[in-house]
């Protein structure tokens, strides 16, 4: 809150200058975004060359979107400038706020300015809409897609300011240091200034997921089917125990004993055979894997299940044998085996930044991770009007079954009290699939999208009723 009532009298001081930047004409706007850029280099950022930049900025808003920021966005916008994490609610338009910090951070020219969105949608329309701003002001706007090439890719970060998803900006940062050749590198700039939305996501929910490029090595099929007949015949609490949290098995004496009898070796950890890697896997695949949750199987082959969109990863495959045990565990003829080549976690990239901020509606509640992992301290902004939307308390059940029957019971409550449509997120296929039969029993006839090949292909119809 001090921090606030420090900033409010430097909005006030950008307001002032709209009539200042009310009188220059296009050219006139575009030649003091050079000038600023001067100043920029010369002096850093001054309190007088943020005002202006911004000043600049919510005039070019103006003039190409016809939107006007409230004085809140512009609190929003001094808060991410200065390196912190900006908490705006939904609907109080974070997307223009993002453009303040990223053009002052253009204006730099010290590297690479990247504006990080949860999906490919996102940092599309957000490059092809607010990107017009940028551009009527002189600065080039990149954008990166799953489906470009590399010389797609190697244009689009040359640009001022580029959108992308976290995983494009990690991806090609790996195979940019597994490159060979200048030319085959993409990010042609340094890491500089990063601007990441729903930052409670990106940051916190996938922070310790590895980003994994791998080589295919040869697999060896009886190995893996040899170490799926022991997992099968070891017992959960007695041979080994299952530490969900972490997706991992820890065998136990007992266990290794009763492995190494049943595969006739004295030492599950000899090198030459590594019967232990094989036995752990198989393990997993047994108690941590399930089809319709982590993956499913389509066209004979298995396809991973982001546990955050609930899309299938196309092309992607678990590494260190993991892949070729569940392959073995659902009855599929063994592939290449995958060998880690270049890894790195979303919490060790975001970190490489000098400058980093971000924003989300909901991230006071993890403030505390925020600050330790990223030195991203939270401040909240408030919104431009009262809040009439009721924002309710998490409600927890002790079982599954009592989280679907009150999910139901909601839904039915709802079509009977104002018919209006509900889209319901789960985590999994097989949730999503318990609901809709949940519904059905109750006379609910749902709209079912999930990974499966038969949903994907609606993904993108809308109808009036309920989604699940």
């Amino acid at each position: 809150r001090e921090l606030l009532e420090q900033l409010v009298d430097q909005v006030e001081e950008i307001n002032a200058l709209e009539e200042v930047f009310d009188k220059l004409d296009n050219d006139g706007l575009r030649a003091k975004v050079v000038e600023l850029s001067q100043q920029i280099k010369a002096n850093g950022f001054t309190r007088k060359i943020v005002n202006e930049a911004f000043a600049v900025l919510r005039e070019a808003v103006w003039r190409v979107l016809e939107l006007w920021y409230f004085d809140v966005q512009l609190l929003g916008g001094l808060v991410l400038n200065m390196g912190r994490l900006s908490e705006m609610k939904t609907g109080e338009g974070k997307t223009i706020v993002a453009l303040l910090p990223t053009f002052l951070a253009a204006l730099e020219e010290k590297g690479g300015v990247y504006v990080i969105t949860p999906n490919d949608y996102l940092a599309r329309r957000d490059a092809e809409n607010v990107g017009q701003v940028l551009r009527f002001l002189g600065l080039s706007v990149g954008l990166v897609q799953a489906s470009m090439e590399t010389e797609q890719r190697q244009e689009a970060y040359k640009c001022d300011v580029v959108y992308l998803t976290n995983a494009e900006l990690g991806f090609d940062y790996l195979r940019d240091n597994l490159a060979v050749y200048d030319n085959q590198m993409v990010q042609s700039k340094p890491f500089h200034f990063c601007l990441v939305d729903e930052a409670d996501s990106i940051l916190i929910d996938e922070a310790r997921t590895p980003l994994i490029i791998s080589e295919s090595v040869p697999a060896v099929p009886r190995q893996f089917l040899t170490a799926r007949e022991v997992a099968l015949a070891l017992q959960k609490n007695l041979h080994y125990t299952v530490d969900e949290k972490n997706m991992n098995v820890i065998m136990k004496d007992l266990g290794e004993k009763a492995a190494q009898d049943l595969l006739g070796v004295d030492n599950l950890w000899e090198p030459e055979e590594a019967w232990i890697l094989y036995t752990l896997n198989a393990l997993k695949a047994k108690e941590l894997f399930k089809l319709n949750e982590q993956y499913i199987v389509r066209e004979g082959k298995i396809g991973i299940v982001d546990t955050f969109s609930g899309r299938v990863l196309e092309g992607r495959r678990w590494s260190d044998g993991m892949h070729q045990a569940i392959e073995c565990k659902e009855g599929i003829d063994v592939s290449v085996r995958s060998q880690v080549s270049a890894q790195i976690t979303y919490q060790s990239l975001f970190r490489l930044f000098p400058r980093l901020c971000a924003m989300t509606g909901t991230a006071l509640t993890e403030a505390p991770e925020f600050e330790e992992i990223y030195n991203l301290r939270g401040t909240a902004i408030p919104t431009a009007r009262p809040m009439v939307r009721r924002d309710y308390p998490d409600v927890v059940y002790k079982t599954e079954d009592a989280k679907l029957d009150a999910i139901v019971e909601e839904i039915v409550l709802n079509n009977e009290k104002n018919g209006r449509p509900i889209l319901v997120g789960t985590s999994n296929v097989k949730l999503s699939e318990m609901l809709v039969q949940r519904l059905e029993e109750r006379g609910v006839t749902p709209n079912l999208l999930n990974a499966r090949p038969e949903s994907v292909a609606r993904e993108s119809e809308t109808d009036r009723k309920s989604v699940v």
